[in-house]
């Protein structure tokens, strides 16, 4: 097993996927440990989509980014490693993670219901919850990027308005 983890660990001199993977790894471990592996590997799935869609998004516009790093408990990100060019590119590199997040976690959510399966409705609904979350209009969350093009005011009206609409219709 030591051997294993420091061939992993050397992973991080090598390749950028190197430090998603030992990173996901580590958050798998942690969350097994306290939700079992089976809900671990699909929220870690669900929450790697959502990041992928920010890269691919990225990409697209032509921007430098990295691969997903995850952090126990936080979530995880993708680091541009160029500024967007304009608010239009920063909200549509924004919105691309909670819009891939939330068509997997729907995907998730139809599989659980034909299979009649407790884990699966789970792990869909974190993953709804995590993409709803990420669209609070408050920076640095995904919603404070997304609204940065209209104005940051929103976030006045819209973070009040999300919670409310979070405890009244869940």
């Amino acid at each position: 097993m030591g051997e294993l983890i420091f061939s992993l660990f050397a992973l991080l001199k090598y390749s950028k996927v190197g430090i998603m993977l030992i990173s996901m790894l580590i958050s798998l471990l942690v969350y097994a440990q306290l939700y079992g592996w089976a809900y671990a590997a699909g929220f870690l799935g669900l929450l790697f989509i959502h990041e992928m869609g920010h890269y691919a998004a990225a990409r697209r516009r032509g921007l430098r980014v990295s691969a997903p790093t995850f952090i126990p408990f936080i979530g995880a990100y993708v680091t541009l490693k160029d500024q967007p060019h304009d608010v239009q590119t920063e909200a549509y590199v924004a919105y691309a993670g909670p819009l891939a997040g939330t068509l997997a976690s729907l995907v998730v959510y139809v599989y659980a219901r034909q299979m009649n399966s407790e884990l699966w409705l789970a792990v869909s609904y974190s993953g709804f919850f995590l993409n709803f979350f990420n669209l609070l209009p408050v920076s640095p969350l995904d919603g404070g990027r997304i609204t940065a093009i209209l104005s940051p005011r929103i976030w006045l009206i819209g973070a009040p308005l999300m919670v409310v609409l979070f405890f009244f219709m869940p």
